[in-house]
This record gives structure tokens, sequence and C-alpha cells, in this order.
């Protein structure tokens, strides 16, 4: 990773590797990269890293707006659809 790599968009981050999130309580997570992307693109969400913050929330406590940076570890957690079938009934679920 550079020193100088400073991501402004989700896609830009995900591209490198998996995003770790900690909120305020100290709870700590990591999703994967990629999928977490697609979530935010199948569902038409802003994917500006500063307002990624309002659509993730805290299993543990509820509070929004976690710090999120890139990173190489293995996912904590799983989310989302497990398979292609699925993502394609979101979408259309979504597309109305």
């Amino acid at each position: 990773m550079s020193a100088n790599f400073r991501p402004e968009t989700l896609m830009e981050l995900t591209r490198r590797g998996n995003v770790a999130l900690k909120c305020r309580c100290g709870h700590r997570g990591v999703l994967d990269g990629p999928q977490l992307s697609k979530y935010f693109f199948v569902h038409q969400w802003n994917g500006r890293l500063h307002m990624v913050g309002d659509h993730l929330r805290c299993s543990r406590c509820g509070a929004r707006q976690p710090r999120i940076r890139l990173t190489g570890e293995v996912p904590t957690t799983t989310f989302g659809p497990a398979d292609e079938r699925s993502w394609n009934e979101l979408r259309r679920k979504l597309r109305g």
C-alpha cells in the first residue's frame, strides 16, 4: 500500500483489499471489500467514503459512521446475498 494512497470512493478503496470498520464503542470488524462495493452499487448508494458510514451500523451498539480503512485481513463477518441468484433477486426487488 502506498503511503500517498487517499481513496475518495468505496470502489477505489475496495480495489486494493478488504475494509476494516471500527465503531466508537470499540467493536471492530472486517468486511469483504468487493462484496461491500457490489452491495453499494446494487442499492445505488453514494460510494463517497464520507457518506458510506450512513449505511453501515454497528452490530453491537447500533451506531453509524464507523472508521473505515483498507486492510489485508480476512473478513470476519458475512453479509449480503450468498450467491449470484440471490444478487439477481435483490437487483430485481430494488429495481421494481
